[in-house]
């Protein structure tokens, strides 16, 4: 099979297949939408109906002066009712059915059985056809009159509907056929025209082939096939600086896909933590419940500046990261309340004592790294623990302490926990939800914000990790403030 033939083919192909496929969608949903118009036209109409049944029902039992009308009594004056309803065009027929089944009154079209509603107090609607061609949307729904429970069913005409559905059918077939032919016309003469310099291409590559390697292709034009001539000629020297560069593609992007996905994980826990709270109505109060609220939201949108923050991050540093003055307490109270879910459920406390002292940082990034040392220290803590952040000023900066005692760290591991994906213990760090990404991400952002991370650890005893940054803003202003 020649190449034009291997373009053509599966093109035109495809082409049919998406033709087809959106003109069926297109129908469908043209379908759907009269058929659902026309289910709330009859269930409308039958609750008309039903109505005008209980009315005149009501009307029966004034004139004869009596409290409640009985049962036979009942029937009749609904039967009655009913009678007088003319049937035709749209509405084709009327039924009154009592609890037992019998038919009290019916003027319904031969061979039209009601369907039965699927639970009590619903509305049953099908699709029914006759011998004559004809299609009727039959209506059955239940009604009390009197004390009494019957069946109100009505059989509505839809056969200008279902024609007009069918004519649809049909015009969509045809159109379809009429787009894939031409489409097919264009598709072929395209075809063959764009590959006739790939013809003297290949002459020319066969040629090199055979041994001329005087032999060069040509490469006049602009378009593709003139890139790749040069491509061909240029191909030796090529071959490995393309390599090395997709391979540093490569690499960029894993590192970056997953660093988002462990910086994502963060805030959908306190969401996910919080909306199981709110599964709760019967134990949780309306202000707690619009507290949760605010929080799911707040965290919804930290997950969104996040994921814009770490992309800027990755590829431009911190040129586009945005820095204020912030209150230590402020972002510690905002990361401890978003890690309360995680940590009840864990079984672990978390004590804070963080003064006023303002910090030039990037909000969002900041909490992020607050949050994934206390999060690594939940993960290293055994059920009943406790958690500790704490922070001091000092002169000219601030020293944040964040303290578990879990497990800990081996020492002849410590120089290596930094490494993106090296995990301590690679099977509960996994079960634990880890991606060894999290103090990486975190040395990134103590980089960021021109500070210092040192990390103490010993086995069975837990982990301390020491943050310093300075009080300088990235401009040089310096922002004071008393120990609150």
């Amino acid at each position: 099979m020649k190449l034009w033939q291997k373009i053509f083919l599966p093109t035109l192909a495809l082409m049919v297949l998406l033709t087809t496929l959106a003109s069926m969608l297109l129908l469908k949903s043209s379908r759907d939408a009269l058929w659902q118009r026309e289910y709330q036209r009859a269930v409308t109409q039958q609750q008309y109906l039903a109505g005008m049944l209980r009315t005149g029902v009501i009307s029966q039992r004034l004139q004869r002066g009596v409290i409640q009308l009985g049962r036979a009594e009942t029937g009749r004056a609904a039967a009655q009712v009913l009678s007088q309803q003319a049937a035709g065009g749209y509405l084709a027929g009327l039924a009154l059915y009592d609890d037992a089944g019998g038919a009290l009154y019916s003027s319904l079209p031969a061979q039209t059985p009601l369907p039965r509603p699927a639970s009590a107090g619903a509305t049953a609607l099908q699709l029914a056809g006759d011998s004559r061609g004809g299609w009727f949307l039959l209506c059955s729904m239940p009604l009390a009159l009197e004390g009494g429970s019957y069946r109100l069913g009505a059989a509505y005409d839809v056969s200008d509907l279902q024609r007009q559905l069918a004519r649809q059918a049909g015009a969509a077939v045809a159109r379809c056929l009429a787009l894939s032919l031409l489409g097919a016309g264009l598709l072929l003469v395209l075809v063959r025209r764009l590959l006739r310099p790939l013809a003297a291409l290949d002459k020319s590559a066969r040629r090199i082939a055979a041994g001329s390697y005087g032999e060069r292709l040509p490469e006049g034009g602009q378009d593709e096939l003139a890139g790749l001539a040069a491509d061909m000629n240029q191909l030796a020297g090529a071959v490995q600086q393309r390599v090395q560069q997709l391979e540093q593609v490569a690499e960029e992007r894993k590192a970056f896909i997953g660093s988002l996905a462990h910086e994502m994980k963060t805030p959908l826990t306190s969401i996910l933590g919080f909306a199981d709270l709110l599964y709760l109505p019967s134990q949780v109060p309306d202000d707690k419940r619009v507290e949760y609220a605010c929080v799911i939201a707040e965290e919804a949108r930290r997950l969104r500046s996040l994921s814009g923050k770490l992309l800027e991050l990755m590829t431009l540093g911190s040129a586009n990261l945005v820095f204020e003055p912030v209150p230590l307490r402020e972002l510690a109270d905002e990361v401890a309340v978003s890690l309360g879910p995680v940590l009840a459920q864990s079984g672990l406390r978390l004590y804070c004592d963080c003064p006023n002292t303002p910090l030039w940082v990037d909000k969002e990034l900041f909490k992020s790294l607050l949050y994934n040392l206390l999060d690594n220290g939940r993960k290293a803590s055994e059920a009943g623990g406790v958690l500790r952040l704490a922070a001091a000023p000092e002169p000219g900066g601030v020293t944040i302490l964040v303290r578990d005692y879990g497990r800990g760290i081996p020492q002849k591991e410590l120089d290596k926990i930094c490494q993106p994906f090296y995990m301590v213990d690679k099977s509960r760090s996994r079960k634990a939800g880890g991606a060894g990404l999290g103090l990486a991400l975190c040395q990134e952002i103590v980089a960021v914000h021109r500070g210092r991370m040192r990390i103490d650890s010993r086995e069975g005893q837990g982990t301390l990790i020491t943050l310093r940054f300075p009080l300088e803003g990235p401009k040089g202003q310096k922002e004071g403030g008393a120990d609150g």
